[in-house]
């Protein structure tokens, strides 16, 4: 028998050969998707955080006032190395912060992470939004 689970159509085909005649069964895939959306406020700005949670990976969006995507960055886990591979998908390509906090939670996490931070780059402020964070993920793992 052969399993085949396409993510794009939602759907799970199998197929198994019998006397010479292939059967072909599909059924809907099992698909899930989560929001979670708190905020903080750090060094005196109200920051935002959005959370995609789909079925093997994050999305997360890190910003304050007007949602945009001023950037992008994935990382994820691999087991050639145990620094995550990352990739920068939009914006700058040595933006720093969201390729940061992108590998540091698919390491923590073990999924793919997709990151888009949205706030002046700040030495003092990335340190507090990461705490926050794992703060956030440690108190409700099920939303990550």
């Amino acid at each position: 028998m052969q399993v085949i689970h396409s993510r794009s159509l939602n759907r799970r085909l199998s197929a198994n050969y019998v006397n010479g005649t292939m059967e072909v069964t599909v059924e809907q895939a099992q698909c899930s998707t989560q929001i979670y959306n708190f905020s903080e406020r750090l060094l005196q700005q109200l920051v935002h955080f959005h959370a995609l949670k789909l079925t093997d990976s994050v999305f997360l969006w890190i910003g304050t006032g007007t949602a945009n995507l001023s950037s992008l960055a994935v990382a994820m886990t691999t087991k050639f190395d145990n620094i995550p591979a990352s990739a920068s998908l939009l914006g700058e390509t040595s933006d720093t912060p969201s390729m940061s906090l992108a590998q540091k939670l698919a390491k923590k996490t073990g999924k793919q992470i997709f990151v888009s931070y949205n706030l002046q780059t700040d030495p003092m402020l990335l340190p507090l939004v990461e705490k926050r964070l794992i703060e956030e993920i440690d108190r409700y793992p099920d939303k990550f």
